[in-house]
C-alpha cells in the first residue's frame, strides 16, 4: 500500500521537475550572457518591430503601446550611440515635452518618444 503512495510522490517530483526546468535554465541563462550593443540593438529592434505589429492589430491600447514604444525606442537609441553609428549633431532646442536635445531630422524625441512636429526640420 505504501508503495503506491512513494511511487506517486516519485512520479510528481519527477514532473514537477519537467514542467520547471525550462524555467529555471532559462533565467539562468539570461542571467549569465551579457548582451553586446549590437546585440541590445538587435532586441529592441525586433522588439519595436513586434510592438508595430501588435498594435497595428489592435491587440494593444494607445497607453501601453507609446510607453513601450519609448522604451524600446530609448534601448534601440542608447546601443546605436554605444556602437559610435550617430553622426548626427544634436539640434538646438529641444523636445518640447521633456526638453531632451534633438538631432538633426528627428521625427521623434529620443527619450519620450513624442513625436516632434517641425522643431527639427529647418535646422
Amino acid at each position: 500500500m505504501y508503495a503506491v503512495y512513494i511511487f506517486g510522490g516519485i512520479l510528481a517530483v519527477l514532473l514537477a521537475a519537467v514542467i520547471f526546468a525550462p524555467m529555471v535554465e532559462r533565467k539562468s541563462v539570461r542571467e549569465a550572457e551579457s548582451p553586446t550593443a549590437e546585440g541590445r540593438k538587435a532586441r529592441a529592434l525586433d522588439a519595436l518591430r513586434e510592438l508595430e505589429f501588435e498594435y497595428e492589430t489592435d491587440k494593444m491600447a494607445d497607453s501601453d503601446y507609446n510607453r513601450l514604444r519609448a522604451h524600446w525606442a530609448n534601448e534601440a537609441i542608447a546601443a546605436r550611440d554605444s556602437l559610435g553609428e550617430s553622426t548626427e549633431q544634436p539640434v538646438e532646442g529641444g523636445c518640447p515635452v521633456c526638453g531632451a536635445a534633438l538631432r538633426s531630422g528627428a521625427k521623434f524625441c529620443s527619450r519620450c518618444g513624442q513625436a516632434v512636429t517641425g522643431a527639427a526640420e529647418g535646422v
